[in-house]
């Protein structure tokens, strides 16, 4: 099957044309992540976000264009939202591939913030319980006990590969489910 095929089947939610999709883009997008931040854990989360906005964008996509251009083009602004919303990360943003400004990130959020912050935590806590079991498992490893995907796939015996596919469909369910 050439690319435009796995293409075209991904588009129509085909599991196999996304992980094809997956194995053979992926490492062009972390390493081009990772060469931007510096950090291999964090490129990985970005790498997985980036394949779940493209897996759920992907009938947006014009076939005219090449595919890995359009791929490292959402990996880019999904690093700079990343970036920009992640308290891990204080990175200058004046790399010449970004704006001249350094984030800076606010730590103490007013009450009314947290409470707003918690009533989302709540709602996302509560769509997390709605997924198949194996898939609350890596998120709740991964997010909410700050895992790595090395030690997670240790813990449940899993391959790499196939941790990083649980992650990603669990967050493709959960995107569906909020929106």
């Amino acid at each position: 099957m050439n690319l435009v095929e796995v293409i075209a089947e991904a588009k129509k939610g085909k599991n196999v044309a996304q992980n094809t999709l997956m194995d053979t883009f992926w490492l062009p997008v972390y390493r081009y992540v990772e060469g931007k931040i510096r950090n291999g854990e964090e490129a990985e989360d970005i790498t997985i976000e980036t394949f779940t906005k493209v897996f759920n964008k992907l009938k947006l996509y014009n076939p005219d264009f090449d595919f890995l251009t359009w791929l490292i083009s959402i990996a880019h602004n999904t690093m700079i939202d990343y970036i920009r919303r992640s308290p891990k990360l204080n990175i200058s943003l004046d790399d010449e591939a970004f704006s001249q400004h350094q984030y800076i990130v606010e730590e103490n959020p007013t009450p009314e913030e947290y409470l707003i912050l918690q009533q989302k935590n709540d709602e996302l806590l509560a769509e997390i319980e709605k997924l198949p079991i194996h898939y609350q498992k890596v998120i709740q490893l991964r997010y909410l006990e700050d895992k790595t995907y090395k030690e997670i796939a240790e813990e449940l015996q899993l391959t790499l590969a196939n941790v990083k596919v649980r992650i990603l469909r669990a967050r493709q369910l959960l995107w569906e489910q909020l929106r």
